[in-house]
């Protein structure tokens, strides 16, 4: 008797083995995936942490678990992807465009070969300050005290090209680094003369300020602007009409309420006089020329989507799979966050009855994408149309039918 529960005693001891070894033998299968995004408070985490909830929950037979890994932000992002450190990262376009050609503030660094996963919103950004400022123009804001973003974050490279496009130096005002919230109270007490603020619409700095005193939103220069979007693939027009739905308090200006009271030869007039670039203004009926005006006297700029990106060297069918959960993930990933229907083409409706696509994956915005990325949409129609350098999108996508 005694033999037989040694034995038994033994057997158990055995099953416990190979069970516990079995479960190391799983988890040292499991394929941490560390996913960098920015410091809490900000868009960053919140849509990282959901596409990295998507990923986990509906992973399948991958054995990956997907990490958020807090960061400084998109400049950390990329070189812990250089690193090792991270296999995906969060990051603005204009930032990943500089630093895969060591310009601005990578030149120091050289290179980096970070390649685009998929493109998410749109970062829209302004400079604002109090109506009663007087300060009405880009060129106002020499002499006067601007916040243009957090230390470190990187913002300098998207607004030293748009303040050198207005004709502005930095050298001519005083440069105030600081957080958007920080910011805001800045302007509230006078600590700031103006801001630039921003982030996918509507942003929450842009809606504090308003809460906080009259805010009045500097007008980008509509001939500088197309020159900005020409110039710099990261830079994207922003229609004033979508702007406009999302800051419905703040951006209402007395020459946008004067060209809707102009007649057909004022508006034409104002048109010539102005120099302003508005295709088939001769063919529109009234109603579509004031819209026409308003909004290449009005239009904003994306200035650097979000994006997920991923170094060179990581493997193609990785990245495939990753994209492809999203993919069929896709709706319940759009609900998490307004940011996350990416998937799908976004496109608003022009005056001349054209679209825009201002939101979607494989929008090119100046980085190449990674191999296993192309792979994926090339095999995938649905969505909508290729990654190409062009942004082209197929003519049935353009025309709206409205």
């Amino acid at each position: 008797m005694g033999q037989l529960i040694k034995r038994f005693s033994l057997f158990n001891w055995l099953i416990a083995v190979v069970v516990f070894a079995g479960g190391c033998s799983n988890n040292q299968e499991r394929h941490f995936l560390s996913f960098g995004t920015a410091p809490v408070g900000g868009t960053f985490p919140v849509v990282g942490g959901a596409i990295a909830e998507v990923l986990n929950t509906y992973r399948g037979h991958h054995s990956w678990q997907v990490q958020i890994k807090g960061s400084k932000g998109s400049q950390e992002n990329i070189r812990r992807l250089a690193r090792g450190q991270f296999k995906l990262g969060m990051c603005n376009a204009a930032i990943s465009y500089f630093a895969t050609r060591a310009q601005s503030r990578w030149k120091s660094e050289g290179a980096y070969r970070v390649r685009a996963v998929c493109t998410l919103a749109p970062l829209v950004a302004m400079f604002i300050t109090k109506k009663d400022s007087g300060i009405r123009s880009i060129k106002d804001l020499k002499g006067t005290r601007v916040v243009i973003g957090p230390a470190g974050a990187g913002f300098e490279m998207f607004v030293t090209p748009i303040l050198k496009a207005h004709g502005v130096r930095r050298e001519t005002f005083t440069s105030l680094n600081a957080p958007q919230g920080i910011a805001v109270d800045m302007l509230s007490d006078g600590a700031a003369d103006a801001a630039f603020l921003g982030g996918a619409l509507p942003a929450q700095s842009i809606i504090q300020a308003a809460r906080s005193f009259d805010v009045h939103v500097i007008p980008f220069d509509p001939n500088v602007r197309a020159h900005l979007v020409r110039d710099y693939p990261f830079f994207k027009a922003i229609p004033h009409a979508l702007v406009k739905s999302r800051y419905k308090r703040i951006l209402n200006y007395e020459l946008e309420e004067s060209i809707n009271k102009m007649s057909q030869l004022e508006a034409l007039t104002f048109v010539k006089h102005q120099a302003l670039m508005v295709d088939g203004l001769e063919d529109m009926e009234l109603s579509e020329l004031k819209s026409a005006l308003v909004g290449a006297v009005f239009g904003w700029l994306n200035v650097g989507s979000m994006q997920v990106v991923t170094h060179e060297d990581v493997d193609k069918d990785l990245i495939k799979s990753l994209l492809q959960v999203l993919w069929e993930n896709r709706l319940e990933l759009a609900q998490k966050h307004p940011a996350l229907s990416f998937l799908q083409i976004k496109s608003v409706a022009l005056p001349n009855g054209w679209r825009r696509v201002v939101q979607g994956a494989p929008l090119y915005t100046g980085i190449e994408f990674h191999p296993g990325a192309i792979e994926f949409y090339e095999t995938h129609p649905e969505i909508g149309f290729r990654p190409n350098k062009n942004n082209t999108i197929p003519v049935c996508s353009e025309k709206s039918n409205s």
